[in-house]
């Protein structure tokens, strides 16, 4: 300690007191001798690449490994881990495996199908907040129009919502069919959904967006099935796309009412829009 404070007005051990540390902590200097390794403020954790299973899409998303971390130091066995934003259920899907009990919320409906149907794979884990007959639905189309827009896109299998809700030119969710149409250059494949009344201009509009971006197939998603004979006519004039020398309308519409009656769209087999591999049509959902 001599050399240190050779400067220094102090001159003996006996003038190292608590009150001049106070006073010249830039003198002071104290090594603690301690078995094992010194604990670090940060963690390595490998982000979640373009190739991993674990990869769902979801911008948020955290890795499984992290969440591990976090919920091993903070619970034991048994005891129920809370998540308030649960996101895509990372959360959720690690607590789960490390045999805790789990809740999560999100205000986003598209989320919380994400975490039962995609990151949990279990559709007996109870839901609460998102419709489960016509009328729910109609009610979340008037209370929420976007989160509604999301949950039925994800009704349609092989689609995803947009992640961009204002300004979408028309365009509610995209999918990839599996393999490219015999008759046409493009597997794009759009919807638009419509909380409200049938109304023909909107789906000639749509019909329009389509042909602009050269999409090889189109679904108008209402609430309930589309009866109008002029609506009929629209669709038979988009025309038919052929996958494997399979005919499928280029442009079709469905409603809400049609899934809570197990009555799926007639789609070409479609790319998972998470893992970019083919799904049957009823595989997702």
């Amino acid at each position: 300690m001599g050399r240190g404070l050779k400067n220094s007005p102090i001159r003996s051990k006996r003038d190292v007191s608590p009150k001049w540390e106070k006073t010249h902590p830039e003198l002071v200097y104290r090594h603690y001798l301690r078995k094992g390794t010194y604990a670090v403020d940060y963690w390595n954790i490998d982000v979640i690449n373009q190739n991993s299973k674990e990869r769902l899409g979801y911008e948020t998303q955290k890795p499984e490994a992290l969440l591990e971390r976090i919920v091993k130091a903070s619970s034991n066995r048994g005891d129920i881990v809370l998540d308030p934003f649960c996101g895509c259920g990372t959360t959720a899907a690690v607590s789960k495996r490390l045999n805790r009990q789990f809740i999560g919320i999100d205000i986003s409906s598209f989320a919380i199908d994400l975490v039962r149907n995609r990151k949990l794979n279990d559709r007996d884990i109870p839901v609460y907040g998102i419709p489960f007959d016509l009328r729910s639905a109609e009610r979340l189309s008037k209370d929420n129009p976007f989160n509604f827009e999301s949950w039925a896109v994800m009704r349609l299998p092989g689609f995803a919502p947009n992640t961009k809700q204002i300004a979408d030119r028309g365009i509610d969710g995209r999918a990839t069919i599996a393999h490219k149409p015999d008759n046409w250059e493009s597997k794009l494949a759009l919807a638009q959904v419509k909380g409200g009344g049938f109304d023909l201009s909107k789906l000639r509009d749509f019909i329009h967006v389509t042909n602009r971006d050269n999409t090889a197939l189109g679904c108008y998603v209402t609430l309930r099935p589309v009866e109008s004979k002029d609506a009929r006519k629209e669709v038979v004039s988009a025309g038919k796309i052929s996958v494997e020398g399979i005919p499928f309308p280029r442009m079709q519409t469905w409603s809400i009412q049609d899934y809570f009656a197990e009555r799926s769209p007639r789609l070409p087999i479609m790319n998972d829009p998470y893992t970019g591999k083919p799904i049957q049509q009823l595989e997702l959902f």
